[in-house]
């Protein structure tokens, strides 16, 4: 059974809404995610602004988050290295 994510940032349909980057933003983000999750559940987490495939190439230019995990061929990433990079690259319009 999938989780469903329960943000409720009151966009009223504006993409650009003030709460993007928001410290209300990045705790709800922050919530949702496990000690340590695949690209494809950070990919998912963030709304798909960034797939998994990218997240790959930044980790191959070394521009991803900086902690990482293997297991069997799958990457992992640390919560709280994920967030301080999320955190960095966000940029507001």
């Amino acid at each position: 059974m999938q989780q469903q994510l329960s943000w409720d940032f009151g966009y009223s349909n504006n993409l650009f809404s003030k709460e993007i980057g928001s410290s209300k933003f990045f705790e709800a983000i922050e919530r949702e995610l496990p000690p340590v999750f695949t690209r494809q559940q950070a990919a998912k987490t963030i709304g798909g602004i960034i797939s998994a495939k990218s997240f790959s190439n930044l980790d191959a230019l070394r521009q991803g988050p900086s902690v990482k995990v293997r297991i069997k061929g799958k990457i992992g990433y640390e919560k709280e290295s994920f967030m301080q990079w999320l955190k960095a690259r966000m940029c507001a319009w």
